[in-house]
């Protein structure tokens, strides 16, 4: 495999001058004198905050000879732990508590580039170069980072769900002595079993997913505000978006086709000059409100400045930051054309992610105030720019003026090569393995792994409590709650989470499929909701813990053959609604007396008829008054009418058995909305009477299919909610037990089938057996027939693979003469080359042609063999009636 190669270095040749750099060297030492009087991210202007924040620095002075250089000092003398941590019942391997050569050559370099900081930059905090780790051996940051891919899909590529996956399955500890560095590292594998740490190794976890993952991930060592050190998110609102129904029914308003043909506007001809005064006015007003807005900022943002305490600079925090555009990462980058029409790759920008929360914010954010240095699984980099703010970084990381490298060269993505006026370089390339400088060795962390069990319940202790501002968030493992429940929240009205409002229950994998429920304190008022695949089709419940009050029920009407809406249950009244039912009807009313179950009043709404349809009466509303023994029915507006047709019937007297109902035309009222319409006749109002009489009896056998309908589903609830029952998939390998148990054993009926077949010798006469598989015995003639069949079938294919082999071996004899006689006849025309090609073909098919009759020669004579054995085996199979055959072969 050939050597990689980079252009980035080249050699070149130049003169050495002794005198050629004094200039340049003069230049270093005064600006490192310079920076030995300026602060870490503030210049000495004064100002009141930088004087508190000098007083604050002052206390970790790393000037020579002080006892603080010691800090954050790495061991040169490279203890091990082999003694105490071989045996251990951890069963760490030998990475976790030995130094390999290059691991000491790594510390050496860090220890070296740690006293080099301190004695340029005294006044700034220690660098976190080396920790502890689980075994209490010094290892290198940068290789405690262990990339790994996890095979989940909500950890393969989405950045956000791999930060909320690591800040629920890790449970945070803040740092005993928050104002210095981390006492420890522990690696990200052991991370991931003990499940509780610090925010450097939760970040360094968080890293290492990421960039699994293929993200541009980086841990950065700064200082942030009290609150993320602590994760208190006391004065943070709830983050996430409240589901509701109105969100999961979002139904797309539908387009208005333009009208192809409009008649044009009428000219205005009103003063609008108080409008428009008054929107100028309003714009003025708006214009000095962002005004003051702006400076209110201003004054904020320099209020946010100030230290809040004796500590605000000191907190020692580790978080995430994802580098957009890096130069090695792997994603597309991201260009802009410039003013010369030119595209350009956009300089990198950072994402800042908090482990302890999972919360992804811009490199703005003001929960974090400093950056001391950024690292990955290549490079370590120190923070040298200047800044008042986290949000003025710049994220270049080849400028060296901005960041300190400690592995010069590392990445070599991140190489760049800058030469002088006066330089010669001589064309050529530089092996990297010829290259001098030190890199990062692979890491010691053993490869991450999280178990399915351990993935599903992704909370310690199966449940985890966050409190927000004015909300009170809770999420617990699936199947961990007895009725299903996997997120709680809260809502309250007070920022102190005293007083309830509203709490929003979630639940999964439920037999009634219910998927929300909401509670209302104010009003004792719940709604269950639902998802799909209800035998009742039912969405939503709404009730009041007092039964008096009322109640709605909401339904799929699509799967219901009543297209049934929705339900309005009062004391005494029930009210439906319906979509799309074949007689057009909408809304129906049942009004009766709650003690004896009697109807008082039903009312029935219909839709307007289509143009297309052709219908006699098209009625708008009906009303049947059961006490006053009457039916009215009111019609649909018709053109130019300002009030709607009505009729209205008094029930004539049930008639005799056998006889027919008897019209009286005194007991119909007709109000007729336009004099131009035409005037029904009694036989019309006849059987339009007759028509409302029949649905009567209809509706009164509906009421008591409703009723028991919706007790049905009552009593249904409360057994559902009462004994809730979880199901699960039939593949879920953690609670179907007795289906795997069931596949464990077909697979070890299959594998025992498998071992014995083979270990029992081939059958040849089975196939031959099956057409007389009904028969306990042969016969004499049916046991030849079987005999001689299994026979020639055997040598039929014994004589089919020995004319193949005699057919290659003949194309090969022909073709080796051919190319013989072509080299001969023409070999004073060819070149060495062609002419050496040659006579190695002629070498290979003289080599093919003797495999060939090699094997020809052994198939001939194991095929002899095997036909007398099987010949043998059949004769005394004792399957076959082969006695009379065997004594005939005898006498002869």
């Amino acid at each position: 495999m050939p050597k990689p190669v980079t252009s980035k270095y080249q050699k070149f040749s130049s003169v050495i001058d002794t005198n050629k750099h004094a200039a340049k060297l003069k230049e270093i030492e005064e600006r490192h004198a310079e920076e030995l009087d300026m602060f870490f991210g503030y210049e000495e202007e004064g100002e009141e905050e930088c004087s508190e924040f000098e007083n604050v620095e002052s206390e970790f002075s790393l000037s020579e000879g002080d006892p603080a250089l010691q800090i954050g000092r790495i061991d040169l003398s490279f203890p091990e732990t082999r003694e105490e941590f071989q045996d251990s019942p951890q069963c760490y391997p030998p990475s976790y508590y030995t130094l390999s050569p290059k691991e000491r050559l790594l510390l050496l370099y860090a220890e070296n580039f740690r006293k080099q900081f301190v004695l340029n930059y005294p006044r700034r905090r220690a660098l976190v170069l080396a920790l502890p780790n689980e075994c209490k051996v010094q290892k290198f940051v940068c290789t405690t980072i262990r990339p790994t891919a996890f095979a989940y899909p909500e950890l393969i590529s989405s950045v956000e769900e791999i930060s909320k996956f690591v800040a629920d399955f890790v449970q945070y500890e803040p740092m005993d002595d928050e104002t210095n560095l981390p006492t420890r590292l522990i690696s990200p594998d052991t991370l991931l079993r003990k499940r509780r740490g610090n925010s450097y190794e939760m970040a360094t976890l968080l890293a290492s997913m990421l960039i699994g993952a293929g993200h541009p991930a980086m841990v950065v060592s700064g200082v942030a505000r009290q609150e993320t050190v602590h994760n208190d998110q006391r004065n943070v609102p709830y983050p996430y978006p409240i589901v509701t129904e109105d969100d999961v029914e979002q139904e797309e308003a539908k387009e208005e086709k333009p009208a192809k043909y409009k008649l044009r506007a009428l000219p205005d001809l009103e003063s609008h000059l108080e409008e428009e005064m008054a929107e100028i006015h309003r714009r003025r007003a708006e214009e000095h409100s962002r005004i003051e807005n702006e400076l209110l900022r201003k004054q904020m943002a320099e209020l946010e400045l100030l230290a809040v305490d004796r500590y605000h600079y000191r907190r020692s925090h580790a978080w995430v930051a994802v580098i957009n555009n890096a130069p090695w990462s792997i994603k597309p980058k991201i260009t802009y054309t410039d003013v010369n029409g030119d595209v350009v790759e956009a300089p990198p920008t950072a994402i800042f992610i908090e482990p302890s929360t999972g919360f992804m914010c811009e490199s703005g954010c003001k929960q974090y105030i400093l950056i001391d240095s950024v690292w990955n699984q290549y490079n370590y980099y120190v923070n040298k720019q200047t800044y008042q703010r986290v949000s003025e970084l710049r994220w270049d990381l080849r400028e060296i003026a901005d960041w300190g490298h400690m592995l010069p060269g590392e990445p070599p993505e991140m190489r760049t090569y800058k030469v002088s006026s006066d330089e010669n370089i001589a064309d050529g390339d530089t092996d990297i393995n010829e290259e001098k400088h030190l890199d990062a060795i692979c890491s010691w962390v053993n490869r991450l792994h999280i178990g399915y069990a351990d993935y599903e319940h992704r909370f310690p202790k199966s449940e985890k409590k966050v409190q927000y501002y004015g909300a009170i968030h809770e999420r617990f493992s699936p199947y961990s709650q007895r009725d299903g429940k996997v997120m709680q929240l809260t809502l309250f009205n007070d920022k102190m989470c005293t007083d309830p409002k509203v709490r929003y229950e979630y639940y999964k994998n439920r037999f009634d499929l219910m998927e929300q429920l909401v509670y209302t304190y104010e009003n004792d008022h719940y709604e269950e909701r639902f998802a799909k695949g209800r035998t009742d089709s039912l969405k939503s419940i709404e009730y009041f813990s007092d039964s008096s009050l009322p109640r709605k029920l909401k339904f799929i009407s699509s799967s219901r053959l009543d297209t049934l809406e929705t339900i309005d249950l009062t004391p005494g009244l029930i009210i439906l609604n319906y979509t799309g039912q074949g007689d057009r009807c909408c809304y129906r009313e049942y009004l009766y007396k709650p003690n004896g179950v009697v109807l008082k009043k039903v009312v029935e709404k219909f839709h307007r008829a289509e143009k297309d349809d052709i219908v006699a009466n098209d009625i708008a509303s009906r009303t049947f008054l059961f006490q006053q023994n009457k039916i009215i029915i009111k019609f649909h507006y018709t053109f130019g009418a300002l009030t709607a047709t009505t009729v209205e019937f008094t029930k004539p007297p049930k008639p005799d058995y056998g006889t027919e109902l008897v019209y009286d035309e005194k007991l119909t009222k007709i109000y007729r909305a336009n004099p131009l319409d035409p005037i029904r006749t009694n036989l019309e109002l006849y059987k339009l009477l007759l028509e409302q009489l029949q649905s009567e009896d209809r509706i009164k056998k509906t009421f008591i299919a409703v009723q028991d309908d919706i007790s049905n589903i009552f009593d249904q609830r409360n057994r559902e909610k009462t004994d809730p029952k979880l199901k699960f998939s039939l593949f879920d390998p953690l609670r179907n037990g007795a289906a795997r148990a069931l596949r464990m054993q077909q697979f070890k009926e299959e594998q025992e089938k498998k071992r014995e077949l083979a270990s029992k010798p081939a059958d040849f006469l089975a196939p031959y057996l099956v057409p007389f598989k009904d028969q306990d015995e042969l016969t004499q003639e049916q046991s030849v027939a079987a005999y001689n069949a299994c026979l020639n079938d055997l040598k039929s294919l014994f004589v089919t693979l020995l004319n193949n082999l005699q057919r290659q071996y003949e194309d090969l004899t022909s073709e080796a003469k051919s190319l013989n006689r072509f080299l001969n006849k023409f070999e004073n025309q060819f070149d060495n080359f062609d002419y050496n090609r040659l006579v190695q073909q002629a070498k290979d098919l003289e080599l093919r042609k003797r495999m060939v009759q090699q094997r020809l020669t052994l198939t001939h004579q194991e095929s002899q063999k095997k036909y007398e054995w099987v010949k043998a085996s059949l004769q005394k199979d004792p399957r076959l009636n082969l006695k009379m055959e065997e004594e005939k072969e005898s006498d002869e």
